[in-house]
């Protein structure tokens, strides 16, 4: 009687600890995928650079300013006010581009170094063992922003650039002809 008492009870514990090593593999995958996202995110992000940023938004002021500062008329071309509008809108999207070129790495590298203490946690079994599976979803959320703040970087990186490319030069001579009056 004992002997089968001592044998049932050698089978539930190993049961048990079986069942907790396959949840923590599962742990440890879910965080593997999400360094693997890190790494994606980190190299598209790499793939569009905006080196000239400050250029971009001196050289635009300059143009914006001249026009301000020199152009008088009672009337302004419907096509010219929209060329004009569309680039301080663009103007003004350099900003946050300028925010976006620094934390977005920031927030990589910060998310990998938790995602590595989680991972230390999880394999030495620190912590509360019962919120890791709260923790990972956390985390799982904050790389999901961190995509979607990517997606928005580069939504309007490539339309700043557009409307700069479209517009600059011609907006640049139209000022600088306003300097030759």
């Amino acid at each position: 009687m004992k002997r089968s008492f001592v044998v049932l009870f050698g089978f539930c514990v190993l049961f048990l600890t079986s069942c907790m090593d396959l949840e923590t593999s599962k742990q440890l995958e879910t965080i593997a995928s999400l360094n693997q996202t890190l790494d994606s995110i980190e190299t598209v992000f790499n793939e569009h650079p905006l080196d000239s940023i400050a250029k971009i938004s001196l050289s635009a002021y300059g143009v914006e300013n001249r026009i301000k500062k020199h152009y008088h008329s009672d009337t302004i071309n419907m096509e010219f006010g929209r060329k004009m509008d569309a680039f301080k809108v663009m103007r003004r999207t350099l900003k946050p581009l300028r925010k976006s070129i620094t934390l977005i790495p920031e927030s990589i590298e910060s998310e990998r170094l938790k995602l590595k203490e989680l991972k230390a946690d999880i394999e030495n079994g620190d912590g509360k063992r019962e919120k890791y599976a709260e923790y990972i979803t956390f985390e799982e959320v904050k790389v999901s922003q961190l995509r979607i703040l990517l997606n928005e970087y580069i939504e309007t990186r490539e339309t700043s650039l557009n409307t700069y490319n479209d517009l600059y030069d011609e907006l640049y001579d139209f000022s600088m002809s306003l300097l030759k009056k």
